[in-house]
């Protein structure tokens, strides 16, 4: 098979077939980054303002005591049922555009 013949859509080499990939991982990366951004926001106030959160209440608790025990853990198992179904949404993005190009 020579070069001439050889078929452009299966070729890593084709700006068109790195485009959809790049935009992907573009895509992913950013939207991780957030969600790690958020992660530690929720880790460090609950942790560094812990004294000044005391003062307050929720359910008849300090929020510095109920971030610690059960807030941040529904934060973060929030967070990881996010970025399921955003992973889901962009994957199947990413798959239909792929089999287009086919």
């Amino acid at each position: 098979m020579t070069n001439d013949t050889r078929d452009v859509r299966n070729n890593p080499d084709n700006p068109a077939d790195r485009a959809p990939h790049a935009r992907y991982w573009r895509r992913t990366s950013r939207f991780t980054l957030v969600l790690l951004l958020i992660w530690f926001i929720v880790t460090f106030i609950a942790i560094f303002f812990a004294r000044q959160l005391s003062h307050y209440t929720l359910f008849g608790w300090p929020i510095s005591f109920f971030m610690a025990a059960q807030g941040s853990i529904l934060i973060y198992v929030t967070l990881i049922g996010i970025y399921a179904l955003y992973m889901r949404r962009l994957d199947r993005q990413h798959r239909d555009e792929h089999e287009q190009q086919r």
